[in-house]
């Protein structure tokens, strides 16, 4: 029996024909609730997320997942900074604090007030280990998803995220009304914030980043900020749900799945060729 090309599957997600097969598997769920290093920090930018937090650029979890069987512990490393941007810090079991589910990560970056660079932010990758607390074997986790949310911006502060396909990146979903804008940039997809106020312990400013087969992620948080940005209002706050249960795990009121990447039009009409010629050999 003869197999259709892989991307006449492509061509059915993409009209529509299969729209619950990508968001079909089992995803891993991630818990960012069990951290080595104790927070030492309170306030972070001056502001009342937290309130506590780790300053540190390097900050380990232990249990985040379970994957056969195996437990799987992460790490979160900040690789560098760019512009007139620092560090400020992680909040780990973000929201608990809130009444809300526990377990995010969130992550915290500032712009320093000088202006004469006024785009830059922070680098950091998520990487999955072996259980057992000593961050030595590397994991491959099969397929998850986070949800990123709290990616708004100020009036003059604009605000972005870049995912890389390398990692296992596989697609995306968009919060409807989120005024996010995600724009293909061929090995990259960059997310722009594009609402304000959104809620910073609610989906409504968020995007949900698939990924599969992969140990280590890497996302970039850059932003735009001006000197019309009130006085302040420095301070880029992003918050990471690794098992949707600020959503009780629905996706009803997310856009449509964005498969990565996405066909071109020509691979399109060389596939759709390629079934043509197959049916006429058959035939």
């Amino acid at each position: 029996m003869l197999r259709p090309p892989r991307c006449y599957l492509t061509i059915l997600m993409t009209i529509g024909i299969l729209p619950g097969m990508a968001l079909a598997q089992n995803f891993l769920p991630l818990d960012f609730s069990q951290n080595v290093q104790q927070n030492n920090s309170i306030y972070p930018n001056n502001s009342t997320l937290g309130p506590e937090y780790y300053s540190g650029l390097t900050m380990d979890f232990i249990n985040v997942t379970n994957q056969n069987g195996q437990v799987i512990d992460a790490r979160v490393t900040v690789l560098g900074t760019a512009g007139n941007y620092n560090f400020v810090g992680y909040i780990p079991d973000y929201n608990q604090s809130v009444g809300q589910p526990e377990g995010d990560l969130g992550v915290y970056y500032r712009h320093d007030g000088d202006f004469t660079a006024p785009t830059g932010g922070i680098a950091y990758t998520l990487s999955f280990f072996e259980g057992g607390g000593t961050f030595s074997t590397a994991a491959v986790l099969s397929d998850f998803r986070i949800l990123i949310y709290d990616h708004d911006g100020e009036p003059g502060q604009a605000e972005s995220i870049r995912t890389y396909n390398s990692d296992g990146f596989t697609g995306h979903q968009n919060y409807n009304g989120s005024g996010i804008t995600a724009l293909d940039e061929e090995d990259s997809w960059r997310f722009d914030s594009g609402g304000m106020n959104k809620p910073e312990d609610g989906p409504q400013g968020g995007f949900l980043a698939y990924y599969q087969n992969t140990s280590s992620i890497r996302f970039d948080l850059f932003a735009t900020t001006l000197p019309s940005n009130p006085a302040g209002n420095n301070g880029i706050f992003v918050a990471f749900d690794g098992d949707l249960s600020l959503t009780n795990g629905q996706t009803g009121n997310f856009g449509t799945f964005v498969p990565v990447p996405e066909p071109s039009a020509f691979s399109l009409t060389a596939c759709a060729l390629t079934m043509v010629m197959m049916r006429r050999r058959r035939s």
